[in-house]
């Protein structure tokens, strides 16, 4: 297993306080996504409780090819299906970069993930989108970064992506953090094996 019942749950449970996720089934495969996460597994092995909690907040399981928008305060909303498989591919589809292993070190709230090969890239997810992933797949199984801005966990029956942060290169982040970044970056901060 690769999706986490209770911590994927939870980030339903935020989103639907929040913006709103979407839930769209295409050929047996249900994907639920919002604008900084996303899962997808054959409906018939997705976490019970996760159908549970979609079935509390929307009052039912949204159909085949029936994407549906689902947001507290609001009726269930379809939405376009062009437009939710288009979404949905920008996660999945993108070009494969680094594959990053998970390291003993977090920085202002974020997992930091690194190259496999050691020392290089530092990507960061927030520890609460971490929770969507089992913990044995998160310590022992490599992601794979798409297109510099997410981290890829893919098992052939599920998939998990999560919006990630490269803060040693980013335009937005302030000084003193792309150094302290930087520096991560230059150190391998893989355990030694004992």
């Amino acid at each position: 297993m690769l999706i986490n019942e209770a911590g994927a749950v939870r980030a339903i449970k935020r989103a639907y306080k929040g913006g709103g996720y979407t839930v769209n089934s295409r050929g047996g495969i249900m994907s639920i996504y919002t604008q900084s996460w996303y899962i997808q597994a054959r409906r018939e092995v997705m976490p019970r409780k996760v159908l549970a909690t979609i079935v509390e907040h929307a009052g039912m399981i949204p159909g085949e090819n029936e994407p549906t928008n689902i947001m507290k305060g609001l009726n269930p909303q379809l939405v376009i299906p062009e437009n939710a498989n288009a979404e949905m591919n920008n996660w999945r589809i993108g070009e494969r970069g680094d594959d990053v292993d998970m390291v003993p070190v977090i920085m202002q709230g974020f997992q930091i993930f690194q190259t496999a090969e050691g020392a290089g890239a530092c990507w960061g997810i927030p520890l609460s989108y971490l929770g969507m992933v089992e913990r044995d797949a998160a310590e022992h199984d490599g992601a794979i970064v798409v297109d510099n801005c997410r981290l890829l966990w893919d098992d052939g029956t599920e998939a998990i992506a999560v919006e990630a942060v490269r803060k040693a290169k980013s335009g937005w982040a302030k000084a003193w953090e792309r150094a302290v970044w930087e520096a991560l970056e230059g150190v391998d901060l893989h355990k030694e094996e004992e």
